[in-house]
């Protein structure tokens, strides 16, 4: 098998144990995001965006630690995690 296909594997495989431990032991949970995060740059391979936080390692899950609102001022749904930290998405004009 391809070396990358191999990291993109278990990245994923990471992720997802990542998304079932968080209720049971967040901070077990944030070291697989981190992990994920490692193997990924050092493969060079792009993870999804929008699925952890970059500041505090958490695997984005709503209503938990997850908070999003949209702002008609900047045109934008904005993510808010419980780490403080904002991810603005820009809304698509058709």
């Amino acid at each position: 098998m391809n070396v990358e296909k191999i990291a993109m594997q278990r990245c994923s495989e990471l992720l997802v144990l990542a998304k079932q431990m968080w209720k049971k032991d967040s901070v077990l949970s944030k070291r697989y995001v981190q992990l994920a995060r490692k193997i990924a740059m050092r493969h060079r391979l792009k993870l999804r965006r929008r699925t952890f936080c970059k500041k505090c390692n958490a695997i984005f899950i709503f209503g938990e630690n997850v908070t999003s609102r949209t702002s008609k001022k900047e045109n934008a749904v904005l993510w808010k995690c419980n780490c403080g930290n904002v991810l603005k998405f820009p809304i698509k004009r058709k």
